[in-house]
């Protein structure tokens, strides 16, 4: 009984919030806009229209930081009824956005783009990070002092060493998600029962989705060969995860995984695929993967967290979904297929 009690106000709502998700149909009147003007106006006429300025910010950050702060907001509002160790599970899912702010600020520090320091997000939605002294701090040193008191420092000390190392803040980055989602699942697990069953399935996929684009990045940009992935991996309860951490992961290990993932859509023609092609081919069909597990987890027994964490990933992909079409109106015709790089509508 005390689960039908502990859920049920923030089920309903939750349920209620889900008819507000974006359709493909809604997505397809986006991408038929001609200009990113245009993109907005459609976007205005969904469910965003109550929760989105009039006008079109003038470029890509200042559209990123609306998208950010409206999708920061409606999964606040979901989760508003929470109550106890379930309320502490959603706050870390809420600080999720804080870090998307919190790397925008370390982005922007490090490339001293001070035009950019218009567009950082402030008030936080569930840590207080002082962005502004962030991106006026000298050193990195620093700017983990500024985030002693908020559950960040730690993350951040920990990636200095790479960060003098390879000079590139990505690798911070990848601390601070390494550490979240540490976090998240030792919460998850402290629920026990069928609240952490139903929540490591969404978070698993969700950390599957995130490996697979580090992976992707860091074969891309670094030159990196799988076998040095494991010292990056976020570590998830899910198979493919699991697999990606092994130390002893290869080009050959790698494309196993391609084909056990892929199933049937694997071709032995595509043998000769470029390992970041076979990256992208698992990527996507994970994204899916996850989608179906979210809907999975809300279609199963009502009264549990499963509901907020399934309404949580899927905004998560709605936010992602959002950016990469109003990137691709911004570069115009040369974006190609925008709607292949989707996922998740229904």
């Amino acid at each position: 009984m005390r689960s039908l009690s502990r859920y049920a106000a923030t089920n309903a709502l939750t349920r209620t919030m889900l008819s507000e998700l974006l359709s493909r149909s809604d997505f397809d009147d986006i991408l038929r806009a001609e200009s990113p003007d245009g993109a907005w106006l459609a976007l205005r006429k969904t469910s965003y229209g109550d929760w989105i300025p009039d006008e079109p910010p003038a470029d890509g950050a200042g559209v990123e930081k609306v998208l950010r702060e409206t999708t920061a907001a409606r999964f606040k509002r979901s989760i508003r009824t929470l109550r106890g160790a379930p309320r502490d599970v959603a706050g870390i899912l809420l600080s999720r956005w804080d870090i998307d702010n919190l790397v925008f600020a370390l982005r922007v520090w490090h490339g001293k783009e001070t035009t950019l320091q218009k567009y950082l997000t402030y008030p936080s939605f569930a840590d207080d990070i002082r962005v502004y002294d962030i991106v006026e701090a000298e050193t990195l040193e620093e700017i983990a002092l500024v985030l002693s008191n908020t559950p960040y420092f730690d993350a951040v000390r920990s990636g200095l060493g790479l960060y003098r190392e390879k000079k590139s803040i990505f690798f911070v980055e990848i601390a601070l998600e390494r550490d979240y989602y540490a976090r998240l699942i030792s919460a998850v697990r402290e629920l026990g029962g069928a609240d952490t069953a139903q929540a490591l399935k969404v978070v698993g996929a969700e950390i599957d989705i995130i490996n697979l684009s580090w992976l992707a990045r860091l074969a891309d940009y670094y030159n990196m060969e799988a076998a040095g992935f494991h010292d990056y991996v976020i570590p998830g309860p899910s198979e493919i995860s699991k697999r990606l951490a092994d130390p002893g992961l290869s080009a050959r290990g790698l494309e196993e995984i391609r084909k056990d993932f892929l199933g049937g859509r694997f071709r032995e023609g595509s043998a000769g695929a470029s390992q970041l092609e076979g990256i992208a081919l698992i990527e996507g069909m994970v994204r899916e993967m996850a989608v179906d597990a979210a809907h999975r987890s809300l279609a199963g027994f009502p009264f549990s967290i499963g509901c907020v964490f399934a309404f949580y990933l899927l905004k998560r992909l709605e936010f992602m979904n959002l950016q990469t079409v109003f990137v691709a109106k911004s570069i115009g015709p040369a974006a190609g297929d925008v709607a292949a790089r989707l996922y998740g509508l229904r």
